[in-house]
């Protein structure tokens, strides 16, 4: 069922000129903000963390606004996936501006193999999609959907954009194997999906991330370049490339950790709207001495 309702919504998308289909991704998300309380909750206190990490007291104002915002530009981010079918590597390079060019060019030129660290910010797969456009061979390590069907849907649209893909249960061996060979692997940064992270404070709170970048890095003595795509208000995006964290500098595993949740920090705080993540992401507050 779920397949199929994809397949209608995506037909529509890709018929309609880009703002019919973001009108339509809009409505599609607006719907889900008031029928979802879950992830409308969800939303509003992982925003809240968010703000309060920035000694930032939110108004419940700002919490609602933001979180029906985040729901809308997911809409976005979902037709800006569904129209991959209908991108060109011309059009990729024309709907992304880029800070880091350079970061790039040391990827693309070297042969030491890099690591590609995101987070589900923006439009990562249209990042990744760039960076592919540019010549480097950017191998994704993805979770897949329940549905098989759906999967593969999205793995073709991955791969039209130059993509390929690892899944999550063959991550291992599929990112040493790419490594070794000199490439890019693209993986997402704040979301422990295997449950083999580690805990680290995250605005000012601790969670589990995962720790799969920080250790190939250290071991395999592999730099990571962070990434982020935001979508900028006319909806263009901004591809900022940070500097490489290299193991040959930065010596440990925890050191590295360190550095790669700093970024991620000041880039969700820079648009916390712009943060998909519609469970709640850090465990319950510890109750307040003295109160029930």
């Amino acid at each position: 069922m779920i397949y199929w309702l994809y397949r209608l919504a995506a037909f529509f998308v890709r018929i309609l000129p880009l703002k019919g289909a973001y009108w339509l991704g809009l409505r599609i998300c607006d719907l889900m903000f008031f029928l979802n309380r879950r992830g409308r909750d969800a939303v509003r206190n992982n925003l809240r963390t968010v703000f309060e990490g920035q000694d930032i007291r939110p108004s419940r104002h700002i919490l609602d606004g933001c979180a029906r915002k985040t729901f809308q530009y997911f809409g976005k981010y979902l037709a800006d996936f569904i129209r991959f079918k209908k991108l060109t590597a011309e059009g990729v390079l024309k709907n992304v501006s880029i800070q880091g060019l350079e970061h790039l060019e040391a990827i693309r030129d070297s042969k030491r193999g890099a690591i590609l660290l995101t987070a589900h910010y923006g439009n990562w797969e249209l990042g990744g999609a760039f960076i592919a456009s540019m010549g480097i061979s950017v191998n994704a390590v993805v979770r897949p959907v329940p549905s098989p069907s759906l999967e593969r849907v999205f793995q073709y649209f991955r791969e039209q954009r130059g993509l390929k893909v690892i899944p999550l249960s063959h991550a291992g061996g599929g990112i040493v194997k790419a490594l070794k060979r000199g490439e890019a692997v693209a993986l997402v940064g704040d979301r422990d999906f295997t449950g083999n992270g580690h805990p680290h404070r995250f605005f000012g709170r601790e969670v589990s991330l995962p720790h799969g970048a920080a250790w190939f890095a250290h071991r395999l003595g592999v730099p990571i370049y962070m990434g982020f795509a935001t979508r900028a208000p006319d909806d263009s995006f901004i591809l900022r490339m940070h500097p490489p964290i290299d193991p040959a500098v930065v010596q440990t595993e925890d050191e590295i950790q360190d550095r790669i949740v700093a970024i991620m920090e000041e880039t969700i705080a820079r648009d916390p709207c712009q943060w998909f993540i519609f469970d709640p992401f850090w465990p319950p507050a510890p109750p307040v001495a003295g109160n029930p």
